[in-house]
């Protein structure tokens, strides 16, 4: 899995991810609110994991992540954990940024991570040998594809798709990038934005994060049931970070 967009608006962001499974996996619970450690963590749960590819928590920071990282790989398991277990775990520290600087991968299979954290847009990828980091300008709309489902070309072609789509919205709404993400190209089943492959890998799911101001939303879609959910809840003024060159030079000394 999947596709994620990212979308910059007047007072926030939206963050939106089409869940790509084998529909074997089982039917993903419903966003709801933890709490660990004192913090309050709101996410989609994976059913056979554990884990999530979808995460904010109460300030309004979100991670997405992908399945692999630069390039199709062939998997080596066992692995240690789930990779999805690493967004919830992250997400527990005052800065998911700086934990997961410090996170041990050995033993996590290859993936992507598109983490929005007080304003700051990153790409992070784990190859399972390192751990890259991407900065990417957060007043541009973005789109990634997972390298395990989309080769080269159907990732290009979808980029085209959805800058030609933007040059259609001056300014998008949350509805307006869930219709790019349910109706765009629906009859091409191998790499539209809804897939359904002979072999059984579909989109089971759409989850959709509006930060604007001081107020949270995250729309959840289940395609096997076919239930749409929606949690509204009021963000948390935070300060607990330093200047941004500095954190992007303390990583890059690491990498």
């Amino acid at each position: 899995m999947c596709t994620v967009t990212y979308i910059p608006t007047k007072n926030g962001a939206i963050l939106t991810s089409n869940r790509d499974e084998h529909i074997s996996r089982g039917i993903a619970l419903y966003p709801e609110i933890y709490q660990f450690n004192n913090r309050k963590l709101i996410y989609p749960k994976d059913s056979k994991a554990g884990g999530t590819w979808f995460i904010s928590n109460e300030h309004g920071d979100a991670g997405v992540l992908l399945n692999g990282a630069f390039e199709k790989h062939i998997p080596t398991p066992p692995y240690r954990k789930s990779r999805g277990h690493v967004l919830p775990e992250i997400f527990q520290f005052t800065s998911p940024f700086d934990a997961l600087k410090e996170y041990n991968l050995a033993g996590i299979e290859n993936f992507t991570i598109i983490l929005w954290e007080q304003g700051i847009l990153r790409e992070f990828k784990w190859d399972g040998g390192k751990l890259k980091m991407k900065l990417h300008d957060k007043g541009q709309a973005h789109i990634w594809s997972s390298v395990t489902l989309y080769d080269e070309n159907m990732i290009a072609e979808r980029h085209g798709w959805f800058n030609n789509w933007l040059q259609l919205h001056s300014e998008i709404s949350q509805k307006d990038i869930l219709n790019f993400h349910t109706g765009t190209h629906t009859a091409n089943k191998d790499y539209g934005l809804l897939i359904s492959r002979k072999n059984k890998i579909s989109t089971t799911s759409t989850t959709s994060l509006c930060v604007r101001q001081q107020k949270a939303e995250l729309y959840h879609r289940d395609f096997i049931q076919n239930i749409e959910s929606i949690l509204q809840y009021d963000l948390m003024q935070v300060q607990h970070f330093n200047t941004l060159t500095t954190y992007e030079s303390e990583f890059a000394k690491k990498n």
